[in-house]
């Protein structure tokens, strides 16, 4: 092999090596934010199961808008 082959070779292989580093590193945070979605929306899901809602459900409060101000 030639010197210009080897060192072709060896660029090369350092940029494939660079994008699967990248490629992998984007699926990590990816797969970081869903996990943390899916944490949010667990805790939305327990503050909102039924059984534990602040408000009397039965209640009035809420139900009409004044829309003359």
């Amino acid at each position: 092999m030639e010197a210009n082959e080897i060192t072709a070779a060896a660029t090369a292989m350092s940029t494939q090596q660079t994008q699967t580093t990248h490629a992998v590193k984007s699926a990590e945070m990816a797969k970081d934010q869903i996990e943390q979605t899916g944490e949010q929306v667990m805790q939305l899901l327990e503050v909102t199961a039924p059984g534990k809602l602040r408000v009397d459900p039965l209640s009035p409060l809420g139900t009409q808008i004044d829309v003359k101000a």
